[in-house]
């Protein structure tokens, strides 16, 4: 089944940048021919996570990556206190936006969600149904990068979820050499912003536009300092 993907990632958290981006791509989510993939980082630092989960929520011809922020945001719920790096990576603003201003212990730094029980559930059930990375028949997405393993779609279904979980704070910055890491296909990433970019096309450092290497596409765009999605669009064969 051929179909045309519009791919974002690492939208943080910002919607209404997120659908003036498709709209501009052409993204209609009424058209069945459209599928709307995600590379993972889909809340934190913004302020519109709450309606970034009823947007997918809505979605049905979709694929959503699991991100390291998708990680972090369960492993939050599952130890329940909050610790010095969700203030740095924008979780506090993200748990404001779901459950209001007095989501936590001020003292203990214990979360206090008793009374919103259904919003994490259903927070849950969405990261519950990401992806750890997703392959067609040209491309292979993900969100860090690839862990290792051997070039082949059987080897990439073998990966342990561990392994996986680790892949999504790899940076492709300190992965990609000039050449395609995969052999035959294209491999899609986010995670880390395409400032940085530089030392492969002469881009100044504050240009967040895709980056197009040797067999890979990184799509991060910094959106929370640049306030820019960046989309991609591509036909391509789904396998499954």
């Amino acid at each position: 089944m051929r179909k045309k993907l519009f791919v974002i990632t690492d939208i943080h958290g910002h919607l209404t940048l997120t659908r003036s981006a498709l709209k501009a791509a052409g993204y209609d989510v009424d058209d069945p021919s459209h599928l709307l993939v995600c590379c993972g980082d889909c809340f934190d630092r913004g302020d519109e996570n709450y309606e970034v989960l009823r947007f997918f929520e809505r979605i049905e011809n979709k694929v959503v990556l699991r991100g390291n922020h998708e990680d972090m945001l369960l492993k939050l719920f599952d130890g329940g206190r909050v610790l010095p790096h969700h203030y740095m990576n924008g979780t506090m603003r993200t748990l404001e936006n779901f459950f209001g201003k007095y989501f936590m212990d001020p003292v203990t730094g214990m979360l206090d969600l008793e009374s919103s029980n259904r919003t994490v559930d259903r927070i849950c059930d969405f990261i519950a149904q990401t992806l750890d990375y997703y392959e067609t028949e040209n491309y292979v997405f993900v969100h860090g990068w690839l862990p290792p393993c051997e070039d082949s779609p059987e080897a990439r279904r073998a990966v342990s979820s561990q392994s996986w979980e680790r892949a999504r704070w790899v940076k492709w910055t300190e992965c990609y050499t000039g050449e395609a890491p995969l052999g035959g296909k294209t491999l899609v990433c986010g995670h880390m912003p395409t400032f940085y970019a530089g030392k492969y096309d002469g881009r100044s450092d504050d240009c967040a536009d895709i980056f197009y290497g040797e067999g890979m596409i990184a799509l991060d765009a910094g959106t929370y300092d640049s306030r820019q999605i960046n989309v991609l669009v591509i036909e391509d064969e789904l396998t499954y």
